[in-house]
């Protein structure tokens, strides 16, 4: 039989379809909240917040993990002493090793990007929206901030800001979709959040 679906998150495709009007600006008064008996969505105001929900999931049912979009130099990387990551009071490092980040020992004390966390199901997964991404309520869309985008590899092949703008958005997609059981976010812009 083939493979007509691959879906992992118990939200199904009600929350794949309301990640997807959210992202694009399209949501209305009437579904601006996603609501499920089987799927979990929250807002965080407060990262710390989101960091210690997170790792009580974890400790409960485990692979509950943090991941952002690429809006942080990896400074860590050459120098592991170093925060990547300063959000409020909370300093944070990306990950730490690339190859099974998921499962590495101190995966739940950093934070993942879309390439450390590809091809993994997590049970919850806490999306860092990070400074690239903003609103613009007058249109009505997201806007990139192209200076607050760091993945260099990101921008191979990317011919136009609006071609960037569909690459980033994509990311948040998929990081909102990375999860079994529920999604918590915690968005850094405040027009965004």
């Amino acid at each position: 039989k083939p493979l007509t679906s691959q879906l992992r998150s118990r939200g199904g495709k009600d929350y794949v379809s309301y990640i997807q009007q959210l992202l694009e600006c399209r949501l209305n008064d009437n579904n601006t909240v996603f609501r499920s008996n089987k799927y979990q969505v929250l807002l965080f105001n407060s990262l710390e917040e989101m960091l210690a929900e997170i790792k009580q999931r974890d400790q409960n049912v485990g692979l509950s993990r943090l991941v952002a979009g690429y809006s942080w130099p990896w400074i860590s990387k050459n120098s592991p002493n170093l925060k990547d990551i300063q959000i409020d009071n909370l300093e944070l490092q990306w990950n730490s090793v690339n190859e099974d980040w998921v499962n590495s020992a101190n995966a739940l004390n950093e934070v993942g990007c879309i390439h450390t966390t590809q091809g993994y199901d997590l049970n919850y997964a806490g999306v860092i929206f990070g400074k690239e991404i903003s609103y613009d309520d007058e249109k009505n869309e997201t806007i990139i901030l192209t200076q607050n985008y760091h993945d260099r590899n990101g921008r191979t092949g990317v011919k136009d800001a609006a071609e960037l703008k569909d690459f980033i958005v994509n990311i948040y997609q998929t990081l909102m979709l990375r999860a079994i059981q529920g999604t918590y976010v915690y968005v850094c812009d405040e027009k965004l959040r």
